[in-house]
């Protein structure tokens, strides 16, 4: 289910991009890098459990825009983010070692990205993401969802941003667990865009 899901987003994704009438400065695409303060939440708390760290998140992807208006866009693309896991057992009595795991992630997102005035916008919407690792935390697999505000500044058919957000990672697992692990991110991306 999840390499079919994948492809139906990534077929979606291109022919979107694909089947718009293009004219001139109506399309931008963006690159970015970006870094997070992120943690693995749950909604109520385990008394006894272990313990899971994500340490060192970044990310970095590209964005499609297109203009709807002058004010408005609808955003998507593909971000991919990495993170190191840091997991201690819960303790038995006895000394407990702590071991690290890889984090993989692709998400998707379909934003709206309004413009304030000339400089600033806001953007945000649902993301669907795919864990791309096998950790022994819950998987981040299902549909999340971003806030951001930030701030651009454009020359010519180039600008540059920086892209302050709030993240929310399988609020719709696609494999539900008992106290499901969310992760939760503040971050803030920052990279080059290119209208055409």
């Amino acid at each position: 289910m999840f390499k079919t899901t994948l492809r139906f987003f990534v077929v979606f994704s291109f022919f979107f991009i694909s089947n718009t009438s293009f004219s001139q400065e109506n399309n931008k695409i963006l690159v970015y890098y970006g870094i997070s303060d992120s943690k693995l939440l749950r909604t109520d708390d385990l008394i006894g459990a272990g313990s899971e760290e994500i340490e060192n998140l970044t990310e970095f992807g590209f964005r499609y825009l297109r203009k709807i208006n002058d004010h408005l866009a609808i955003e998507t693309g593909v971000n991919y983010t990495t993170a190191d896991l840091k997991i201690t057992p819960h303790y038995m009595g006895e000394p407990v070692q702590t071991r690290g795991e890889e984090f993989e992630l692709i998400s998707i997102p379909i934003y709206a990205n309004y413009t304030l005035w000339k400089y600033f916008f806001i953007n945000g919407g649902p993301m669907v993401d795919f864990q791309l690792s096998e950790t022994t935390t819950d998987s981040q697999s299902g549909i999340g969802y971003g806030l951001g505000f930030g701030g651009k500044y454009n020359f010519n058919n180039f600008s540059i941003f920086l892209n302050p957000n709030f993240k929310r990672h399988a609020v719709i697992p696609f494999e539900k667990e008992q106290f499901h692990q969310k992760l939760t991110e503040f971050g803030i991306q920052f990279g080059l865009g290119y209208s055409f």
